[in-house]
């Protein structure tokens, strides 16, 4: 990395952001803070200047096309170089992970995902057979009140118990917004994704699959069109982790097969408010579905709390989180459930579900009142 660093050093004067990023592998956006942070003179173009003809600066670019839906042809004529450049230039943010919507030929920036399509896991070496998967959400990393003590303990539970599969409920990063900017200890998004990286436990024989929220991590969604989920497993993989595994966007379905059937898990980031009871939001999520999109089990991410429900004969789990209470959460009245958990589970040849056992892995709020606003 200090090589990395020595590099731009070099560069600063000559090149732009984007040449940058290309001879170092790190992103425009992330040169330009680190630019920033080290005091170096600003590149970005004034809001008068023009863009520079024959050239397509990612900025500029993002610029151009975030409010609008510009054809191929339009973007290079706008940027006066031949289509095949305005098509290169695309492509190269869809490397980065930057969202598109892309209708009739036209390109616009996007900050929305589209949930994704469930997935099967051929379940039948365990027909019958109990298996543990491991859960935890709202870990918040790089929040001041982040637990890892707690989430490092939470793995050495699920490999003492034989997990090979923990299923992450969103919120694993807390995010960068304006309200939350006294609580975090990183800023931007390369930094944020990099800390988790480094920090999120990493036990061999354990896969960890998460879903990406609306909102922390989801605010670089809306903000700035950045598929996040996504990039951080890019980055883990970079990283030589193959341990992250990203699921997609607020909610997936996997279908557990045995011979003769299946059934399905879900797991999502619920979002909106806690109610006085904590089992309501539960109660309420499974209530509105339609026939037919019941699953047989529902890991459900969010309110940071630990609890067990089985509305309609639906398993309806929420998963704690590794977070203390925030101010946020102090002054709503909200208490943290700091914890997580193992979900036991048997499927008979038929792939139904014929046992379900929930263990709850309790800690405290050992750290309450030791970060003060």
């Amino acid at each position: 990395m200090k090589q990395k660093w020595a590099l731009l050093d070099k560069l600063w004067e000559t090149s732009s952001y984007e040449e940058m990023a290309q001879e170092t592998g790190y992103s425009a956006e992330y040169i330009r803070k680190w630019g920033a942070k080290h005091g170096k003179p600003h590149k970005r173009l004034n809001a008068q200047s023009k863009p520079r003809k024959g050239v397509i600066q990612q900025e500029e670019l993002m610029k151009l096309i975030k409010n609008k839906r510009l054809s191929v042809v339009e973007v290079a004529n706008h940027f006066d170089v031949a289509p095949q450049k305005a098509v290169e230039a695309i492509q190269e943010l869809k490397k980065q992970r930057i969202l598109f919507d892309v209708v009739n030929d036209g390109v616009r920036l996007s900050n929305e995902l589209q949930p994704p399509e469930k997935h099967s896991i051929d379940f039948t070496r365990f027909k019958e057979v109990e298996y543990p998967i491991g859960f935890t959400a709202d870990n918040h990393i790089n929040s001041k009140y982040e637990r890892m003590d707690v989430l490092e303990s939470l793995f050495d539970r699920f490999k003492a118990e034989g997990v090979e599969v923990v299923y992450q409920g969103g919120n694993m990063i807390d995010g960068e917004a304006r309200f939350n900017k006294f609580d975090i200890y990183k800023y931007g998004i390369e930094d944020q994704v990099q800390n988790f990286v480094d920090l999120w436990p990493k036990r061999e024989g354990i896969r960890t699959e998460f879903i990406t929220g609306d909102d922390h991590e989801g605010w670089y969604v809306q903000r700035e069109h950045i598929n996040i989920g996504q990039k951080i497993e890019d980055e883990a993989k970079r990283a030589g982790r193959t341990d992250l595994i990203h699921l997609g966007y607020m909610e997936k379905d996997i279908e557990y097969t045995q011979a003769g059937g299946s059934s399905r898990l879900r797991v999502i980031h619920a979002g909106g408010g806690s109610s006085y009871a904590t089992s309501y939001t539960s109660q309420k999520y499974v209530e509105t579905l339609q026939g037919g999109e019941k699953p047989s089990i529902c890991l459900v991410g969010h309110f940071h709390k630990l609890d067990y429900a089985y509305p309609r004969e639906v398993h309806m789990i929420q998963m704690g989180c590794t977070e203390d209470q925030t101010p946020f959460m102090r002054k709503k009245r909200l208490q943290a459930h700091i914890g997580g958990g193992i979900l036991w589970v048997k499927q008979n040849e038929l792939g139904i579900f014929t046992s379900v056992k929930v263990q709850f892995i309790p800690f405290f709020d050992k750290k309450y009142y030791a970060y003060q606003w």
